[in-house]
């Protein structure tokens, strides 16, 4: 496969950051943002949920559509929209419409991520993917940790409304980048060139089930650190203005550490890759059930970059494995599938856990989710042993 043009991975680039930064601006502010509509912590959580369940819906869709009709379509709307629905949240008068446009959001998003990382399927290196994807996620979770401190300034300089005008900003500038610089990654394709793996078809495969446990387990535990660690920091006494900083370390250690981790992936069989997967998770969960025995800023800061290195070390291994089964059925579908089980993730756990903080306290939140995440782990060494016997995609992530 050739070499990616460098023109066409720096934009890349700059819409990975651009989207990323967007996001994690807001954070810290959506639990006071709930809180100012008299909200409980389970509306708290389908605030957040809301986004990751519109953006899991429409990504196995958008995944499939893009391997017939090409990725830039989907990449440059995606951002359009993003920019525009960005400008609904300050007109949000009560829970049910911020849920609405958290939905609306999601939708939007859930246009962007999963091509991304297609277009780094498509035309990377080959022996280098583990690589270039650990880049490109890289500059996502750089982008999402960037975030919160932005958000704070703005925040700081020109009042809470202004975040929401600087993340449309930033979508506008992404999407004009994208619209006239980014080449599309392939012609688009009759979907009667390749074999068709429909998801029931997938799913019974034990490697599979396997892959998408895992990345629901990973996101979900990345999702109560991000939803929740704000409320658990105050219950802490931690001062508002350093709650962005500790969800930002954990953010940009999982970040940075993408790239090496995902030189690492390359060079290691499909067992070692297996294997460097697990070791993150542990890391990860370890660290869900130090964070409530955090007495203050400075050991929550320890825990979340302890979080972030779980991440950092499983989630290059995870998207090398996933960049083989997309070229044996369709890179944007199977990303489609992949981005979906990570919304799961992202929508369950903030769900549980607003229910579980209302009834139990925020303390009981990461006992209970890390909890979860110990047997979504558990799940995932059961599906990686029975595997040894199926022959689908097996010489793919060699």
């Amino acid at each position: 496969m050739d070499k990616m043009p460098k023109k066409t991975f720096y934009i890349l680039l700059v819409a990975s950051f651009s989207s990323m930064l967007s996001m994690g601006a807001i954070l810290p502010f959506l639990p006071e943002l709930v809180r100012r509509h008299n909200a409980n912590g389970f509306w708290m959580g389908m605030v957040f949920a809301g986004f990751a369940f519109s953006r899991g819906i429409i990504m196995p869709l958008v995944g499939r559509a893009s391997d017939r009709f090409g990725r830039k379509i989907f990449v440059s709307s995606g951002l359009f929209l993003f920019a525009l629905i960005s400008l609904l949240y300050p007109w949000a008068h009560n829970v049910y419409d911020l849920t609405l446009v958290r939905m609306l959001h999601g939708l939007s998003a859930g246009m962007i991520t999963p091509m991304v990382m297609a277009y780094v399927g498509d035309m990377a290196e080959d022996g280098k993917k583990g690589e270039a994807a650990g880049t490109m996620t890289m500059m996502f979770y750089l982008g999402l940790a960037s975030g919160p401190f932005l958000g704070g300034v703005v925040n700081h300089f020109f009042g809470f409304a202004a975040i929401f005008y600087a993340m449309s900003i930033l979508g506008v500038i992404a999407f004009l980048v994208v619209f006239f610089f980014l080449p599309d990654s392939k012609a688009p394709i009759e979907l009667s060139t390749r074999e068709v793996f429909p998801f029931a078809k997938l799913i019974k495969y034990d490697f599979i089930k396997g892959i998408l446990i895992i990345a629901v387990t990973i996101t979900l535990m990345m999702t109560v650190f991000l939803s929740f660690l704000p409320s658990l920091a105050e219950s802490v006494n931690v001062n508002p203005d350093h709650i962005g900083l500790i969800l930002s370390f954990g953010i940009f250690i999982a970040g940075i550490l993408q790239v090496p981790f995902g030189r690492l992936s390359d060079r290691l069989t499909k067992q070692g890759r297996l294997f460097q997967i697990g070791a993150g998770v542990s890391v990860s969960m370890t660290a869900l059930f130090i964070l409530p025995l955090c007495p203050d800023f400075h050991w929550l800061m320890a825990a979340g970059g302890m979080l972030g290195l779980g991440v950092g070390i499983s989630i290059p291994a995870v998207m090398n494995i996933s960049v083989g089964v997309g070229e044996k059925i369709g890179m944007g579908a199977w990303m489609g599938i992949t981005n979906t089980a990570m919304s799961i993730g992202v929508m369950a756990a903030p769900l549980i856990a607003g229910v579980i903080m209302d009834m139990l306290g925020i303390d009981k939140v990461f006992y209970v989710l890390g909890s979860v995440a110990v047997f979504g782990g558990f799940l995932y060494l059961h599906y990686m042993r029975r595997r040894s016997s199926e022959g689908f995609i097996r010489v793919k992530i060699n």
